[in-house]
C-alpha cells in the first residue's frame, strides 16, 4: 500500500510505560490517526515498557500502516530493545525504528 507522507506529529514516549499509561498513550496516538498523519515516535527515554504498551505500539504500527500513514520509532533507547526483545517482538517486520526493522 502507498505510504501517504502529508505531516508527521512527532510524540515522545515517555520513560515508564505501564498499564495506566498506555492507557493515555492510547488516547494520543489517535489524534494523528484520526487526522490521517504520519507518526514518528521517539523513544530515547524510555527505561521500562510492559507487554499491554508493546502490543499498543504493534496494533498502532499496524493501523497507520494499514491506511497508509508512516509509523516510525526514533532513537530507541537499550531498555525499549530490550523488552522488544524479551516479548519476542524483535523478529522481522514487526516493529520498525530508525535503527532497522525490529
Amino acid at each position: 500500500m502507498e505510504t501517504h507522507i502529508l505531516k508527521t506529529q512527532k510524540i515522545s514516549l515517555a520513560a515508564i510505560i505501564d498499564t495506566v499509561a498506555t492507557h493515555d498513550l492510547k488516547s494520543e496516538l489517535l489524534i494523528p490517526y484520526r487526522a490521517g498523519t504520519a507518526l514518528s515516535l521517539d523513544a530515547s527515554a524510555v527505561e521500562r515498557i510492559g507487554t499491554p504498551g508493546l502490543q499498543l505500539l504493534r496494533s498502532a504500527a499496524n493501523s497507520f500502516e494499514g491506511a497508509g500513514f508512516a509509523f516510525t520509532i526514533t532513537a530507541p533507547s537499550h531498555a525499549f530493545l530490550s523488552a522488544l526483545k524479551d516479548a519476542a517482538l524483535d523478529g522481522a517486520n514487526t516493529v520498525r525504528t530508525d535503527a532497522g526493522t525490529l
